[in-house]
């Protein structure tokens, strides 16, 4: 197997792996829907559309957020790499 030729023809996409569903990532997950169900019920309608947009904002956030640690942590496998080989 040929890592870089992976790479290229697309047959590795970090992005699409999921990250494990640890006990822990499994319970901040339902916290969170719960707080938002609670919430969701006290707001208007208008006050809805708002905290949508910022969901979605703190989405676009995050997915921004996980491509630089990527980018970093392919970095640093790299130095690793190159401290390695020397």
């Amino acid at each position: 197997m040929n890592i870089i030729e992976d790479l290229y023809y697309g047959r590795i996409a970090p992005y699409e792996v999921s990250i494990t569903a640890t006990p822990e990532f499994e319970k901040l997950k339902a916290l969170a829907a719960y707080n938002e169900d609670l919430l969701r019920e006290t707001l208007s309608d208008e006050q809805k559309e708002q905290l949508e947009k910022l969901t979605e904002s703190v989405t676009d956030i995050s997915s921004v957020s996980e491509r630089e640690m990527f980018i970093i942590g392919f970095r640093l496998g790299v130095k690793l790499m190159i401290d390695v080989l020397k």
